[in-house]
């Protein structure tokens, strides 16, 4: 009987590994760039409007460029996506240079034109944005959030932020 039970034990107990190391691949998986630009380019469609070809060469940091059908409304998406600390990339450089490119587009007044960026929906970058929702919808910057589920939520004047979140220091 004492086999027995331990022949469960170590089972049971394998199982729970086999959960634990799943659950950690999963949390570990980061959203990437790519990931970013799919989900987003997938959303688009979705919402009425049609992708053009990537701008690639004439102004790289736009990845997606798409015009409503409803009108002449032509949205430019900057999709930033989570980097390998491990490869020694910087983060924060991330969130710097599409403001820096934000703010440019953005000073560049063009009715026609919205400028937007997408990033991913996690913690570390929604600490990063913590504090920058008000500029943002002073600026005119649509920014949408990217889950690693591929859904996309656009961050509006009224969605409530993200409690938990505080700036980084």
């Amino acid at each position: 009987m004492l086999i027995l039970s331990l022949e469960y034990q170590a089972r049971v107990e394998s199982r729970h590994f086999i959960t634990l190391i799943k659950f950690m691949t999963k949390t570990m998986t980061s959203i990437t760039h790519a990931h970013v630009v799919q989900a987003m380019a997938g959303w688009l469609a979705s919402n009425g409007y049609r992708c053009e070809a990537n701008r690639l060469g004439t102004r790289s940091e736009i990845d997606l460029e798409a015009t409503s059908v409803f009108g002449q409304k032509r949205l430019i998406v900057d999709c930033r996506g989570e980097l390998s600390v491990e490869a020694g990339q910087d983060p924060w450089m991330e969130i710097t240079q599409a403001f820096f490119y934000l703010i440019r587009d953005s000073e560049m007044p063009d009715d026609q034109t919205q400028v937007s960026l997408a990033l991913p929906d996690t913690t570390d970058f929604r600490r990063r944005m913590a504090g920058m929702k008000d500029f943002c919808l002073r600026q005119g910057v649509t920014v949408f959030w990217v889950a690693e589920t591929g859904q996309v939520r656009q961050w509006t004047e009224d969605a409530p932020f993200t409690a938990s979140a505080k700036a980084l220091p």
